[in-house]
C-alpha cells in the first residue's frame, strides 16, 4: 500500500473492507426481519410507527449525552419534515406493506434502484450530469424492474406488478430524500443530529395515520414478530451510524459499496431463512441492477484506487 493510500485511509483496507462487509449483511437481513414483523398480520404503519418510536428513543438520548442541540430554525423544520416522510414514514410503511406479498430478495433488488432514481432527480434538477455510462446504468436498473414487474415473467399469480411499482416507489421516495439532504441539509448541523429530527418528525406524521387506521401494535406479547420489529429498527441504526463513519474515514465512494453487499445479502437472507427460490428472470434483473449502480457510481480522480479495491 501506497503512503498516498494511507493519507487517504487512516484504517487498515481489510478493517473498512469488514465495516462495508457486516454493515451490508446486516442491512440486507433487516428485509428478512420486515417480513417477520409483519408475519402475524401487524398493521404496517403500525410497525412503522414502533420503529419511529425506537428511533426516536435512542437517538434523542445519544443527542443529550453529547450535548447536542435540535436545530429548529425554518429550514431545519422543513429539512426534517421532507426527510421524515420520504425517508422514514412513506418508504417504511410502503415496504412493511410489500415485503408482505413478494419475496425478500425481490424487494432487495428493487430498493437497489435508489442510486439510479437519485441520479436521475439530480439531472432533472440541474444538479448532476449524465454521460454514456450513468445513462447506460439508469436504462440497466429500469431493465431489471420491467423483467421482475412483467406479469408472470418472473412472479407467479395475478396482482404483483402492484407490489413490484410499489416497491419502485420506495426508491423512489429515497431518492428524493438524497436530493433534500443534498440541497436543504442544515449548515453545521451533523448526521446524528439531524437523524434525531428526521425521526421525530416520522413519529409525529406517523401518528394520526395510525389513530385513524387503529394500527396500535402491542409490543408486550413481545413474540417473534414483535421482537423482529425491535431488531430491524435497531440493525437500520446501527448500520446507518456505521455508514456515516465509513463516509468519514473512507469517503462517499467507498461507502457505497456497501449497496452492493446489501443487494446480495438480501436475496440470499431469503433464500437461507425463508427457503426462497427464484427464476432465472430474477437472476437477470439482480446482474442487471447490480450492474447499473455500478455506473451510475460517482467517480472521482481521487478514488480510483478506491474503485480498483
Amino acid at each position: 500500500m501506497s503512503d498516498a493510500t494511507q493519507e487517504v485511509y487512516p484504517y487498515p483496507v481489510f478493517v473498512l473492507w469488514s465495516v462495508v462487509f457486516v454493515i451490508g449483511v446486516l442491512w440486507g437481513g433487516s428485509q428478512l426481519l420486515s417480513k417477520l414483523a409483519v408475519s402475524t398480520g401487524h398493521d404496517p404503519t403500525g410497525v412503522a410507527l414502533v420503529s419511529a418510536i425506537i428511533a426516536v428513543i435512542l437517538m434523542s438520548a445519544i443527542c443529550l449525552f453529547r450535548g447536542s442541540r435540535l436545530p429548529l430554525s425554518r429550514r431545519a423544520i422543513f429539512f426534517y419534515t421532507a426527510c421524515g416522510i420520504f425517508g422514514a414514514a412513506l418508504p417504511s410503511t410502503l415496504n412493511y406493506t410489500i415485503i408482505s406479498y413478494l419475496p425478500v430478495g425481490v424487494v432487495s433488488i428493487l430498493i437497489a434502484g435508489v442510486p439510479m432514481l437519485t441520479l436521475l432527480l439530480g439531472w432533472l434538477l440541474g444538479r448532476e450530469r449524465l454521460s454514456m455510462g450513468k445513462v447506460a446504468g439508469i436504462v440497466m436498473g429500469g431493465g431489471a424492474v420491467v423483467l421482475i414487474a412483467a406479469p408472470d415473467a418472473a412472479l407467479p399469480g395475478s396482482g404483483m406488478t402492484l407490489w413490484v411499482l410499489l416497491g419502485l416507489v420506495i426508491s423512489l421516495c429515497y431518492a428524493i430524500e438524497n436530493m433534500v439532504i443534498d440541497i436543504t441539509a442544515p449548515a453545521g448541523a451533523d448526521a446524528i443530529t439531524l437523524m434525531t429530527g428526521m425521526s421525530w418528525a416520522a413519529l409525529v406524521l406517523l401518528l394520526p395515520v395510525v389513530w385513524m387506521r387503529d394500527g396500535w401494535i402491542d409490543m408486550a406479547a413481545l413474540g417473534m414478530a414483535e421482537q423482529s420489529i425491535i431488531g430491524v429498527s435497531l440493525i437500520h441504526l446501527f448500520c446507518y451510524t456505521g455508514f456515516v463513519w465509513l463516509i468519514g474515514k473512507a469517503g462517499p465512494v467507498f461507502a457505497a459499496q456497501i449497496g452492493y453487499v446489501v443487494t446480495i445479502a438480501g436475496v440470499f437472507w431469503g433464500m437461507a431463512i425463508l427457503g426462497e427460490r427464484h427464476s432465472g428472470i430474477v437472476w437477470l434483473s439482480l446482474i442487471l441492477m447490480i450492474a447499473g449502480m455500478m455506473l451510475v457510481q460517482p467517480r472521482r480522480e481521487s478514488d480510483q484506487w478506491e474503485q480498483g479495491g
